[in-house]
């Protein structure tokens, strides 16, 4: 494991991944025997996911330490793994000293082309489940990949515009840093503040952790880098 990384603040994640135990370079050798045509490699191994989130889910506590109640919004599917192992961190650090977690789920689709291109302007972000009751409540919305930012951007002003929130806030596991963003989607990304995040990654395809590419990997414990042109072609 690379002891130089700094788990208390944002980890950038270099092209070549962050390099892993020995535990999971087997597992990732197991997984590879057969799947060689759809994964890369290795981006972020489970150890080192479970000490950022371990970080977040203090710095959480720390900001929320006088609240009674924090509702933690997940926008399915891809952040129901990560938001709760994040919840139970926060538990795990604040007890019953800290705020009362609680769970909900919001579901948007976003029309466009199934594939990101680098040329995107706009998407149509589309809310069909969202929750109820949150007038007066403090909001952590969890995302679990910000790419372009359409869906998350979207949620966030609908949220605003339609709840009467104490407050509302983002946390995102991975915040993708794009290598030829058309200038509607730098707009996006700069207008949204990501108020707690655990990774920046490169401007690739990525799946496991609850992240899918394909329907495929979701279940994995860590988060790996695809092989696009499998997915281009299938």
């Amino acid at each position: 494991m690379n002891q130089e990384i700094d788990y208390e603040n944002v980890v950038i994640v270099p092209e070549k991944g962050i390099t892993g135990t020995k535990n999971d370079i087997a597992i990732l050798s197991e997984i590879l025997s057969d799947k060689k045509n759809r994964i890369d490699r290795v981006l972020i191994p489970e150890t080192c996911l479970k000490r950022r989130i371990q970080a977040l889910a203090q710095e959480i506590c720390n900001a929320y330490k006088n609240a009674e109640e924090l509702i933690l919004v997940i926008i399915l599917k891809g952040a129901f793994v990560f938001a709760s192992d994040l919840g139970r961190e926060i538990y795990k650090i604040c007890g019953l000293q800290g705020p009362e977690i609680r769970f909900d789920f919001i579901k948007a689709v976003t029309y466009g082309k199934e594939i990101k291109h680098s040329e995107e302007k706009k998407r149509k972000v589309k809310i069909e489940l969202k929750p109820q009751n949150l007038e007066g409540k403090d909001v952590l919305l969890i995302e679990d990949i910000v790419d372009q930012g359409f869906t998350v951007f979207e949620i966030k002003q609908k949220l605003l515009e339609e709840e009467n929130l104490n407050s509302l806030k983002i946390c995102a596991l991975l915040n993708k840093i794009l290598i030829n963003p058309t200038k509607e989607v730098r707009v996006i990304k700069n207008k949204l503040i990501l108020d707690y995040l655990g990774f920046e990654i490169p401007d690739r395809w990525i799946a496991g952790y609850g992240i899918d590419a394909g329907e495929d990997f979701r279940h994995l414990p860590f988060i790996i880098s695809v092989k696009e042109n499998y997915y281009l072609n299938k």
